[in-house]
């Protein structure tokens, strides 16, 4: 009997093959694929936009980590965004990256790979778990184009590369099964065979999984966690437990180890608000059942479109929309709870159950999948106790999926057994299931899956054309301030612009540094901030002062003209338009020499100043502001820290000024820059201080004994708050 770990090499490269060819030709039918031209991204605005700076990252600096060409005058640092869990996709794109400079190819090129990467890995392991060729095609192919995949895109572009979660329930069953054990199933002794096939890939696929992404990481480890308690129960031996745990070991040390830059890097300077989050969004982000049973939004037929469209009219509709199975995998959640409801499979007895236990341990990985991720279940509970930075559970629908169409598979396996028996049945059975798989897909996908090509074609050339104008005006280096300022990373709509739109200038010039990409919660963005604050005039003063030669503004992130027509009374009419009428350009170097030519021995002093203003930074435990701009106020936790930057080489004398209020009476302690106690209370206590800040960071540490604050709606924990909060530099 062939080893089904190494089954017959040119037969199993057939079978592949034609999952894989399926594959592709379902992809190029839902994407129209011979409409793209490679070179534009499939998907042109959005967190499309971030994706793509993060491989032409890789392609222009060797890793997406540093990025001199965003953030000026400073550099744009990705260590405070730990996303070096996905160092395995990263280093794809490096590979791709061998034989492509171009940005766009090296995007799309890699999201379409992920598709028959699926397709392979779900292939691989449903033949290791018994299932027939024909129905593992049909199972892969059909789990590879899911709607998940397609919505997700080149928006998430690194949840799309799912191909590591096959390998993950692989292993997860492999150990409840108990057919991946230290433990001699006779003797209940230890025994390791480190040359067993099956040890190996687990390992293999471990190691993987640890640089594969976070989410898919902890998923995989709680479904580990559910094999041993199975196994243990089944085979009433605690050592049981040791494999697993060791599994688990191996995804979390991996982990940690691909994401120590980070860690260390934020360990050193503090988080930034990017990476903080809240326990409530474990419940806005959650997996909904209903999500998982009705059709894809879009579905090519109307009534099924129109009733999810109602269905997504209710509240927290988000990215758990691409949650839907369709009708055949949603075939297979039904036999998984119908399994548990009529058969109740008992721990003890999980191997007899079905073929060698595969549909009762399914069934209660399944169950096990829902009770941590729906809507006010466990991962609430782990976002409340242990950690609110796992908060999108509606992610694990990708591993229900794959557990559901193994289902089916299995069933129409045991379809086959039973009615096709002769030859000419087995060949009618195929092209049903060729036919069964078109369905599938016609099902699962909608037209709105297909990207605008004319749209984002006409979009792309603009941008290009207009950058490349900049390109061959300013020289080597030259800096370029963008209007509006826009937050990074993830901001909100700002007029008319999608979150990364300012990305567009770098991704589509070269030899040019660009102001957008300062960092959340960092000196750079304090600094930008300042800048655009002042009145307009100004503000183009201290840009140029700063060593800005160019300025680009977006047209599509104002309500009117007004900002556009101040730059005009200051610069002149701009340089550029770009075709689409979009973006404007103006070149600061006149502004330059006459601002060189009013300061003249002053000049040296003006560009000190502008580049290096005293910068404020709230570090932790304060919210952002909040209320009106004539009376703004920020909320803060028992703790706060401010973080001051005296960026000169001076000692500058400053002046504090706010109003502190608190719930109760209590007391703020006040230390590091200031040393001082005061009495709190709901009446609002004006607050003054003038002190020294020398040159360099400092911080200036509060500390509240007050009550907290109970909001209604509001789950922060909120204990003062300062109201007018400034600093001001006093006259020497």
């Amino acid at each position: 009997m062939p080893n089904p770990i190494l089954p017959s090499k040119w037969k199993a490269a057939a079978d592949y093959a034609i999952a894989v060819i399926l594959t592709m030709l379902f992809v190029a039918l839902t994407l129209k694929l011979w409409q793209a031209d490679l070179h534009v991204p499939l998907t042109y605005y959005g967190e499309a936009n971030y994706n793509a700076m993060l491989v032409k990252g890789i392609l222009n600096f060797g890793w997406h980590v540093d990025n001199p060409a965003m953030a000026a005058p400073g550099e744009l640092n990705l260590r405070d965004v730990p996303m070096m869990d996905n160092n395995l996709l990263f280093a794809m794109i490096k590979l791709i990256g061998l034989f492509t400079n171009n940005y766009g190819v090296a995007l799309n090129l890699f999201f379409l790979l992920t598709f028959p990467l699926v397709t392979l890995s779900a292939m691989f392991a449903l033949r290791q778990l018994g299932i027939s060729r024909l129905s593992s095609v049909f199972a892969s192919v059909l789990y590879s184009l899911l709607p998940y995949h397609f919505v997700r895109g080149q928006h998430h572009l690194f949840l799309s590369a799912y191909f590591l979660v096959p390998l993950a329930v692989l292993v997860a069953l492999w150990l409840a099964m108990g057919t991946l054990s230290f433990v001699n199933t006779a003797s209940s002794k230890f025994r390791l065979n480190w040359r067993e096939p099956k040890f190996l890939i687990s390992v293999f696929s471990c190691l993987l999984i640890s640089a594969g992404g976070t989410y898919y990481a902890f998923f995989t480890c709680f479904f580990l966690v559910i094999a041993g308690c199975v196994v243990t129960i089944s085979q009433r031996n605690w050592r049981c437990l040791i494999l697993p745990a060791a599994m688990i070991a191996i995804i979390f040390g991996g982990l940690m180890a691909n994401l120590l830059p980070s860690v260390l890097y934020l360990r050193q300077h503090g988080d930034t608000p990017i990476v903080r989050r809240a326990s409530i969004d474990a419940e806005l982000y959650s997996f909904r059942l209903s999500q998982l049973l009705l059709p894809v939004s879009g579905h090519r037929l109307a009534l099924l479109a129109k009733l999810k469209a109602a269905f997504n009219q209710r509240q927290f509709i988000n990215e758990n929309d691409d949650a839907t199975l369709g009708l055949i995998g949603l075939l297979g959640f039904v036999v998984l709870f119908g399994w548990l409801v009529i058969r109740k499979p008992e721990f003890g007895r999980l191997e007899t159950d079905g073929s060698g236990g595969l549909l009762s341990h399914l069934s209660v990985l399944n169950l096990t999948a829902i009770l941590l991720a729906t809507f006010g279940s466990v991962g609430a509970l782990i976002a409340l106790v242990l950690t609110p930075k796992i908060r999108a559970y509606n992610r694990i629908s990708i591993f229900i999926a794959f557990f559901s169409l193994t289902t089916v598979a299995w069933l129409l396996d045991k379809t086959a057994e039973r009615f096709a028996k002769s030859a000419a049945r087995k060949i009618a059975f195929a092209v049903c299931l060729l036919a069964v798989i078109a369905f599938g897909v016609f099902d699962q996908t909608s037209a709105r899956f297909v990207p605008d090509y004319p749209k984002n074609r006409a979009e792309y050339d603009s941008d290009q054309k207009f950058m490349r104008q900049l390109q061959a005006a300013l020289p080597t280096g030259a800096m370029i301030f963008q209007l509006p300022f826009v937050s990074f990373p993830e901001s909100p709509k700002v007029g008319r612009m999608f979150d990364y739109d300012h990305a567009r200038g770098y991704l589509h010039a070269e030899g040019l540094r660009w102001s957008y990409g300062a960092m959340k919660g960092r000196d750079d963005e304090a600094w930008q901030k300042l800048l655009i604050a002042k009145p307009t005039s100004e503000m183009i003063e201290a840009v140029a002062l700063s060593g800005f030669q160019g300025l680009y503004l977006n047209r599509e992130g104002y309500t009117d003209a007004k900002v556009e027509t101040e730059l005009e009374a200051t610069l002149g009419k701009p340089q550029f338009v770009s075709d689409n009428g979009k973006l404007v350009f103006f070149d600061l170097r006149t502004l330059d020499s006459q601002l060189r030519a009013k300061y003249s021995e002053q000049f040296a002093a003006k560009r000190e100043e502008a580049l290096h203003p005293l910068l404020l930074v709230w570090v932790e435990g304060c919210a952002e502001l909040e209320g009106p701009p004539e009376n703004p106020y920020r909320w803060c936790s028992a703790i706060g820290e401010l973080e001051i930057t005296n960026g000169s080489a001076q000692a500058r004398q400053v002046k504090l000024e706010t109003a502190i209020s608190t719930e109760n009476e209590a007391t703020l302690s006040i230390s590091g820059l200031l040393n001082e106690q005061v009495k709190t209370s709901k009446e609002p206590l004006a607050f003054s201080r003038s002190f020294t800040i020398p040159p360099g960071k400092h911080r200036i540490h509060f500390r509240s004994d007050a009550r907290r604050v109970l909001a209604p709606g509001d789950f922060r924990y909120l204990v003062f708050k300062l109201s007018g909060f400034t600093i001001t530099a006093e006259r020497e």
